[in-house]
């Protein structure tokens, strides 16, 4: 299996989607992140994986992508997700479902077969910023021609 990044790159490549890529050295901080990348933090899409127990029963893992200036209330986001309750997937969870470590999360589910919700602030930027399987790679995309495709909830829309 390829790796978390070479299938983001796959993913936008065949799918048409004009992208750059971006080398810079790990960031500590979605600030430090912003002034390494040279991004506005509303135009960073952090990513978190989500444990989501589903009203109807059942759970899964949802990955939910949010500006860098933001803070995910798990809690106001159960209801737009449909959950019961939401948790932060453990590392453990996360390495499985993806091949990612903490902080290498791409905002997009499906090359992980995994749903995908964003918040709509990150759909009113014209480019956003996030990391593309490694610490160190970052892509640079217009964040709804990605929707086009994955056709993500949008929260808070």
């Amino acid at each position: 299996m390829s790796s978390p990044h070479d299938r983001v790159i796959a993913y936008l490549t065949d799918a048409g989607i004009p992208f750059e890529v971006v080398e810079h050295p790990p960031a500590a901080s979605a600030e430090e992140y912003s002034r390494i990348v040279g991004s506005q933090l509303q135009q960073q899409a952090k990513a978190l994986l989500l444990r989501r127990y589903k009203r109807e029963g059942g759970k899964d893992l949802i990955i939910h992508a949010l500006p860098g200036d933001a803070r995910g209330d798990l809690g106001e986001l159960a209801g737009p997700l449909q959950a019961k309750r939401l948790r932060l997937a453990s590392v453990d969870e996360l390495e499985a479902a993806t091949g990612c470590h903490f902080g290498e999360l791409p905002s997009i589910g499906s090359i992980f077969g995994l749903p995908l919700s964003i918040d709509a602030r990150l759909l009113e930027q014209d480019r956003v910023f996030f990391n593309a399987g490694r610490l160190d790679r970052s892509v640079v995309v217009d964040l709804n021609e990605v929707s086009k495709i994955e056709a993500p909830i949008v929260v808070g829309a």
